[in-house]
């Protein structure tokens, strides 16, 4: 039967709106059959969103939005869908929550600023960090930012706060307003269909195609690493690293590249057991790639779009030689996303977003303590 999306609208917040449009445009992309609750003109007379801070007349609205979701879909056919998707705003959240508990429908849930009422049927429902993903701004007039704050985190809900945000996940800034729907969107499809990141293709040693869906869930450091370098023996704290951390969900991923002062020269084989004699790694080692140019992977070309280059430490002789090679190669090496040298790490988190990226000379005790925050 497909996929399925449900939209369920705010009052005044219909879903031509940016949030629910966006979300809309991104479900179909996906491929989705999206299904949007029209509340009719005139249904909401004489309550605004002003009217929900009064008990009585907020039962009222919750009540007609019900009502409304229970009416239209009423011809909709949700058994035997591979995925159900209902995303809603503000009213629109409770009556989600409402209609998914009433008829036991086994919908994830996207929730754009729910109101407190939203949660009390959530366990019902069997949501959770991988069933619901909820969106608030720290100044939302219409709720108690704690309160939702602490429901998210009983819930055991994904969710993410705005500061200076309203009601509509508006700050008054343009700029940061785009910014914040960049990142809305983003994290709504990965919640949809898993990050992009899962789904581009990779070469495992021995040449054979496969892609990072296996580390669905996982906190992901990968690195571009070479033998012949003098930041190779970072093998030993990484291995370290790998073991202290597995079992909490870490995965380490090497990814031999001899792009830099040509210090992986040798085979794929030859490169693994150099690895495995000298520092006896156990995480996963690909195939050998190049990580700019024309020839650049796709993963490393997403890497480097999510987190761009932010310049050497200048600490040590090390940090200072690969400023000046890097420098050497380009002279405006410090504005570009490209991968100057190796060992250069990018952290990705559990939802499959790269949250951090770091040069060879930022040294393997800052690293950790990133995977640490990550885990």
């Amino acid at each position: 039967m497909g996929k399925l999306v449900v939209i369920f609208p705010g009052i005044g917040y219909h879903t031509d709106k940016p949030l629910l449009y966006y979300a809309k445009k991104i479900a179909r992309q996906h491929d989705y059959e999206v299904v949007e609750i029209r509340f009719p003109e005139g249904c909401f007379q004489g309550i605004d969103k002003k009217a929900l801070q009064d008990r009585k007349t907020m039962l009222q609205a919750f009540s007609i939005a019900s009502e409304e979701a229970e009416k239209q879909l009423k011809t909709v056919d949700f058994s035997d869908r591979e995925d159900i998707i209902f995303v809603s705003k503000s009213i629109g959240t409770v009556a989600a929550s409402v209609y998914a508990a009433r008829n036991r429908i086994p919908a994830r849930q996207v929730y754009f600023t729910p109101l407190e009422q939203t949660f009390s049927l959530v366990d019902d429902n069997g949501l959770g960090a991988e069933r619901g993903l909820v969106f608030f701004g720290q100044q939302d007039p219409f709720i108690q930012v704690d309160t939702i704050e602490k429901l998210c985190v009983d819930k055991k809900m994904n969710y993410r706060k705005f500061e200076g945000a309203n009601h509509s996940l508006e700050t008054g800034d343009l700029q940061t307003d785009l910014r914040n729907i960049v990142d809305i969107i983003e994290e709504t499809e990965n919640f949809l269909v898993g990050s992009p990141i899962y789904r581009l293709p990779v070469l495992r040693a021995d040449g054979s195609l496969t892609d990072l869906s296996g580390y669905r869930g996982k906190v992901m450091l990968i690195f571009n690493s070479a033998t012949g370098c003098g930041f190779t023996p970072q093998y030993e704290a990484l291995e370290n690293m790998y073991r202290k951390y597995h079992k909490d969900g870490l995965e380490i991923l090497d990814f031999p590249c001899d792009q830099f002062g040509h210090q992986a020269p040798g085979t794929d084989e030859e490169i693994h057991a150099f690895c495995t004699a000298r520092y006896d790694i156990s995480f996963p080692q690909f195939k050998k790639i190049e990580v700019n140019g024309e020839k650049q992977t796709e993963l490393f070309a997403y890497l480097k779009k999510r987190q761009s280059f932010g310049g050497f430490l200048r600490n040590s002789k090390e940090s200072l030689f690969m400023e000046k090679k890097a420098a050497q190669a380009d002279p405006e090496y410090q504005y570009n996303s490209d991968i100057k040298w190796n060992f250069t790490k990018f952290l990705v988190d559990r939802k499959g977003k790269v949250i951090a990226r770091f040069e060879a000379d930022a040294g393997t005790e800052i690293v950790e303590q990133a995977v640490e925050r990550a885990l």
